[in-house]
């Protein structure tokens, strides 16, 4: 049984995630690109991620970044399991997964993943926002056994990823 502190910690964590300036996007496999995107988490509110990506020998790798404290308790390392879809320029989507983050102290910033899908030289990855009614979603996470998924409601700013 879940206690009300882990139930409202998740809640504080899904729904208070933020990011800062986006940085601008490095169109380059070999470099590090950074963008952002705004996500809906339902009732745990609409929130913005920072998505850095990289890629090396066909395994692409993104993390995502928070700015907010999060929670009032402390986050282990690894605790974390994430799924983050990005959408094909050419079509399809790209699901990018692990279970991976830094430790956090209480109130700290969260840094999920790294995260690893497959990618193809010249994929360009956007937010995957689902049709109304799909079913679909975005990203899920599972913080501490509390399941939610959030829902990429725009594009990515300063543009896709290029890989």
């Amino acid at each position: 049984m879940l206690s009300t502190t882990a139930v409202a910690t998740a809640g504080l964590l899904l729904g208070g995630i933020a990011t800062a300036a986006p940085a601008t996007a490095v169109q380059s496999a070999a470099a590090s690109q950074t963008v952002t995107a705004r996500y809906d988490c339902g009732a745990y509110g609409v929130t913005d991620l920072t998505i850095e990506a990289s890629a090396s020998g066909g395994a692409g790798s993104v993390r995502i970044s928070t700015s907010g404290g999060l929670a009032p308790f402390d986050i282990p390392a690894d605790s974390i399991s994430a799924t983050l879809r990005l959408e094909r320029a050419a079509g399809g989507t790209v699901a990018f997964s692990g279970t991976a983050n830094d430790a956090a102290a209480a109130g700290q910033p969260v840094t999920i993943g790294p995260l690893t899908g497959a990618v193809s030289a010249g994929d360009s990855l956007d937010s995957y926002v689902p049709a109304a009614g799909a079913g679909d979603v975005s990203l899920s996470l599972n913080v501490a056994g509390i399941v939610n998924s959030c829902n990429a409601v725009g594009k990515q700013t300063p543009g896709p990823i290029v890989f």
